[in-house]
C-alpha cells in the first residue's frame, strides 16, 4: 500500500464512531531480573523492578482503535474490585468512553500478569473465573447495543474463543 493511501484512510477514520464488545481485561507486566535460583524449586527468583498495567483483550482493541480514531467505545463487565477501577481510568485516561461498561460487584475483574526477567517471559498468572455471560451482561450488551447502533460507523465483538 502506498503512503498517499495510507493517509487518506487514516484520515477518514479518525471521525469514526466504533464500539468494541467483549471481555475486559487488565494486563500487568512484572518486570524484574534473575539473579539466581530458588532453593525450594528448580525455578529463577526475579527481583522486581518494575511494573506496566495495559487494558488488555476487547479493551486493548479498543486502545488500539483510538491511536486512530476518536470516538471508541466499549462495552463488557468488571469488577468493582481495584483491577477494575484501575483498568476503567487506564481506558478513560486514553479517551475511550467507558459508559457502556457494567460494574458487577459479583464479577472478578479479569487479570493476565505476565513476569518478565531478561525481556523473557518467565510465567504468566491467570486470574479468571471462566464462565458463560450471565443473563444480566447479555441483556447490558444488547441493551446498549440497540441504544447505541444507528450511532455507530462500526462494531467489532472480541473474543477469543
Amino acid at each position: 500500500m502506498k503512503l498517499e493511501r495510507l493517509r487518506e484512510i487514516l484520515a477518514r477514520a479518525s471521525g469514526k464512531r466504533i464500539a468494541v464488545a467483549g471481555d475486559l481485561m487488565l494486563d500487568e507486566f512484572v518486570w524484574g531480573k534473575v539473579g539466581r535460583i530458588s532453593p525450594e524449586a528448580p525455578v529463577p527468583v526475579v527481583e522486581v523492578t518494575g511494573e506496566s498495567f495495559y487494558p488488555g483483550a476487547a479493551a486493548n482493541v479498543a486502545r488500539n482503535l483510538r491511536e486512530f480514531i476518536a470516538g471508541v467505545s466499549v462495552i463488557g463487565t468488571v469488577g468493582t474490585d481495584g483491577s477494575g477501577r484501575q483498568l476503567l481510568d487506564l481506558l478513560r485516561a486514553q479517551g475511550i468512553a467507558t459508559d457502556h461498561v457494567l460494574e458487577d460487584r459479583d464479577f472478578r475483574t479479569i487479570v493476565k500478569t505476565r513476569i518478565i526477567a531478561r525481556n523473557q517471559q518467565v510465567v504468566r498468572v491467570d486470574r479468571e473465573e471462566v464462565r458463560g455471560p450471565s443473563d444480566k451482561q447479555v441483556a447490558q450488551v444488547t441493551g446498549h447495543l440497540r441504544a447505541m447502533l444507528s450511532t455507530l460507523d462500526a462494531f467489532f465483538f472480541e473474543d477469543y474463543g
